[in-house]
């Protein structure tokens, strides 16, 4: 019965998105044709899918058109205890998830290299796939951990996609060897693995996926090569035991809460790549005392560094156009902040903690004092001074805050000059 209601569901949802249903040898598929673009997915069966089934690269629609075969939809085979092995083209981009969960009958299954993107949960369930080493697979996708108190696991070369949740939880685990075959790590890969102090991750992963190594808390060193391009939310949340963290070039985002809570972080590079700090990335990193934002950066979100009382000095580079509410609060150890850009603007009043407004230094651009000193958030700054001036606190005009300036003011007590 719920196989049925799923497959109605599914059928109103195609309907509403003016996609057309049709059935070819068995296999029920769902073609979209909106503005020349098409797109066909293999699609749930009212009656279920058994057996050996092999899907087209493409198929013929009633109105005689071909089209190619790119996605298995989401839940497309949940339940199909009766499915035995499945082929699928290299047309297939895309597998949604649950597509086979709870595929209890399946034995085969290959995933082509045309196939960039796995949904969660598409393999959860599959008892009766390969076992090798105490890890399941579904082809070159890593289901996950049979046995979940090893303290090492080798993955097979070969594999692509490590999967969601494949070893979370294996809290005795202390080393895995990742192959230079896998291309994306999933959520929540290896969450909770309280035990492992380091990874390397190979120079063929372009994802780090959301949650991939949350509350990994004895982890003290990572390595993230210049082949990712995105470290997704809640990436390394919680990983208080990491000490400092190179983001390459190649990344150009980091997700929301990806280093929340990483209170042994002390420094942070940035790649040039970024164009995004997601909200609250950096929240609570309380032992963070330098971070470099790179002129690449355009947005900084809400709360992307709240708590992070380390932090003495920070530099908003000319390419920032937004800054998120409270982007800094709790940053009461800031004594400058860097805004230079020719092209200021507002930003919200709680942007920073009130001890810095009222006590650290904020530098613009020269001649733009009045300009910045006029705008939303960035008024409330009691000292403002333009970039190349000497600090109050330079009392010889050296450049320098230091002993000399003591000597300095102890010559012009005694000698007025």
């Amino acid at each position: 019965m719920k196989k049925v209601i799923l497959s109605f569901v599914s059928f109103f949802l195609c309907i509403a998105n003016f996609a057309e249903v049709i059935e070819v040898n068995g296999i029920y598929y769902c073609d979209y044709d909106n503005d020349d673009v098409s797109k066909v997915c293999v699609y749930s069966s009212p009656s279920g899918y058994s057996g050996s089934i092999v899907i087209p690269a493409s198929i013929q629609t009633y109105f005689s058109k071909s089209r190619k075969v790119t996605m298995i939809n989401a839940r497309a085979f949940e339940g199909c205890k009766g499915l035995t092995s499945i082929t699928i083209p290299n047309s297939v981009t895309s597998i949604g998830e649950r597509a086979f969960y709870g595929c209890t009958g399946l034995t085969y299954i290959n995933i082509p290299n045309s196939v960039t993107n796995i949904g969660e949960f598409a393999f959860s369930g599959c008892t009766a796939l390969p076992i090798i080493d105490n890890i399941r697979y579904a082809d070159s996708y890593l289901i996950g951990a049979v046995d979940k108190s090893l303290s090492s696991y080798n993955i097979k070369d070969g594999i692509r996609f490590v999967g969601n949740h494949a070893f979370a939880d294996c809290t005795a685990l202390t080393y895995i060897n990742i192959p230079n075959s896998v291309t994306n790590i999933g959520n929540c890969a290896f969450q909770g693995c309280t035990a492992l102090t380091s990874v390397s991750i190979p120079n063929s992963v372009t994802s780090i996926e959301g949650r991939a190594f949350q509350h990994c808390s004895g982890l003290t060193s990572v390595t993230i090569p210049n082949s990712v391009t995105s470290i997704g939310a809640y990436a390394f949340c919680n990983c208080a035991g990491l000490t400092s963290v190179i983001i390459p070039n190649s990344v150009t985002s980091i997700g929301a809460y990806a280093f929340e809570g990483c209170t042994g972080l002390s420094s942070v590079t940035i790649g040039n790549s970024v164009t995004s700090i997601g909200g609250s990335a950096f929240y609570g990193c309380s032992g963070l005392t330098s971070v470099t934002i790179p002129n690449s950066v355009t947005s900084i979100g809400e709360r992307a560094f709240i708590g992070c009382t380390g932090l003495t000095s920070v530099t908003i580079p000319n390419s920032v156009t937004s800054i998120g509410e409270r982007a800094f609060i709790g940053c009461t150890g800031l004594t400058s902040v860097k805004y230079t850009t020719t092209r200021p603007f507002g930003i919200t009043d709680g942007c920073f903690p009130q001890e810095v407004y009222d006590n650290a230094t904020l530098i613009v651009a020269k001649g733009y004092i009045p300009t910045v000193g006029s705008l939303d958030g960035w008024r409330k700054f009691k000292n403002i001074v333009e970039a190349g001036a000497a600090p109050k606190q330079d009392v010889n005009g050296d450049g320098k805050v230091n002993t000399a300036d003591v000597v300095a003011i102890y010559e012009y007590i005694i000698n007025g000059e």
